[in-house]
């Protein structure tokens, strides 16, 4: 018997070249659109050397004024930022814990925000790491471990239903940039969900849980400081590089501005405790392009432009304007006690308990538009928030006290 073959009919072939041309019209339309994001990254770089100079010389000229002072006035807001910290954590393990991880509470007992622990516990995690509270930071990277479940980690133990996504899995890579134990073993799992699912951080869709480019680079990153062989890291990972240029253009104020901050915090982390570790980015292909006329090299500038980009975004964010002044290489005593002073000062962070939902709507603040920072008119209070907002920033401006 001869094996036929069915011949399309003239309907199938004409939708056929129809879907076609409008997959072929779209991917074109993606790569005009940024082909033009790129182009006007790289102009907007070129044109702002010499202003990107003139920052970096002008905040670090301004941090140094009267160091005398500023170490007296830094080491007092510092001890007073650190006394309300241990405070926020002491009230945070006796009632804002869910199997190890940090949630909020709800009046009547409920917690809420699962959903997002995953990525604040990790950040809990570092700043207790930051602060050099040890005892706490071993119960609190216990707790974490909670959420790696069949072999993917998930947002909290009770919240498996929802996919994790991308800026779960950077909470958890700041987390591993304090050296957590078996840290080389946690960075292979991520390894091995990152292979399995072909590019992703779990099953969600491209939007959710997609790796980004940025993320590939920073697991690259972390891989080759820790040794672990080429063969070993998932093509996805190896191909990985930075994207933050083009991420801190695009942003707009609140989460995607913070996924930046964050991102860029790790990038500055990992090479400033290993300066000699490449990461590879789009400033360094754009300074080959333009060889000896890119003078100074783009690259060298690129963290500096990231972190005045974000800070622009939005200037009540404290956790921007640090990332502003660390990237520009002027964190000092003045700068993180005029830091120090605003966050004591800041309403949102009561003295006596932990925020509620009538101080602030935001639950943590820096993933927020500042808009947020309010509470709504005539709002009742009926949520605790955990407070993991202030601990994290005490901890970047109090590390060497």
């Amino acid at each position: 018997m001869r094996n036929t073959i069915k011949k399309p009919i003239a309907s199938d072939k004409g939708e056929f070249v129809v879907l076609c041309g409008v997959e072929m019209r779209r991917i074109l339309l993606i790569s005009v659109f940024m082909t033009l994001c790129w182009a006007c990254i790289v102009w907007s770089l070129q044109q702002n050397r010499q202003s990107i100079q003139k920052l970096t010389a002008r905040l670090r000229a301004s941090a140094t004024e009267n160091p005398e002072y500023w170490r007296g006035e830094w080491q007092r807001l510092g001890i007073a930022a650190r006394e309300k910290a241990y405070l926020y954590e002491q009230w945070l393990e006796e009632g804002f814990l869910e199997q190890g991880m940090v949630v909020n509470r709800h009046s009547d007992g409920r917690p809420s925000g699962e959903c997002d622990s995953l990525l604040f516990s990790s950040l809990r995690y570092a700043a207790l790491t930051k602060l050099g509270w040890h005892d706490k930071a071993y119960r609190a990277w216990r707790g974490i471990q909670n959420a790696f479940q069949n072999g993917r980690w998930v947002r909290h133990p009770k919240c498996r239903r929802k996919s994790t996504s991308r800026d779960m899995i950077v909470g958890l890579l700041v987390a591993m940039t304090q050296n957590p134990p078996a840290e080389v073993r946690q960075l292979q799992k991520l390894l091995n969900i990152v292979d399995s699912t072909g590019g992703s951080v779990d099953d969600g869709p491209f939007y959710v849980s997609r790796m980004s480019p940025g993320m590939g680079a920073i697991m690259r990153l972390m891989s080759q400081q820790h040794g672990v062989p080429l063969r070993e890291i998932p093509e996805d990972v190896r191909m990985g590089f930075s994207t933050l240029e083009l991420d801190a253009w695009m942003a707009q104020p609140g989460y995607t501005a913070h996924l930046n901050a964050l991102t860029l915090w790790i990038e500055l982390e990992l090479t400033d405790h290993q300066p000699r570790s490449a990461l590879r980015s789009v400033a360094e292909l754009i300074d080959t392009a333009l060889g000896p006329l890119g003078t100074p090299a783009i690259k060298d500038q690129r963290w500096v432009w990231a972190g005045h980009q974000l800070a622009t975004l939005d200037r009540s964010n404290l956790f921007f304007e640090y990332m502003e002044l660390r990237s520009a290489g002027a964190l000092t005593w003045k700068t993180e006690a005029l830091l120090l002073k605003k966050l004591l000062e800041m309403p949102q962070f009561p003295d006596d308990r932990l925020p509620h939902n009538c101080d602030r709507r935001a639950d943590y603040l820096w993933q927020r538009h500042s808009v947020e920072y309010v509470p709504r008119a005539k709002a009742t209070c009926h949520e605790t928030f955990n407070g993991v907002d202030f601990v994290w920033m005490v901890a970047l401006l109090t590390e060497n006290l």
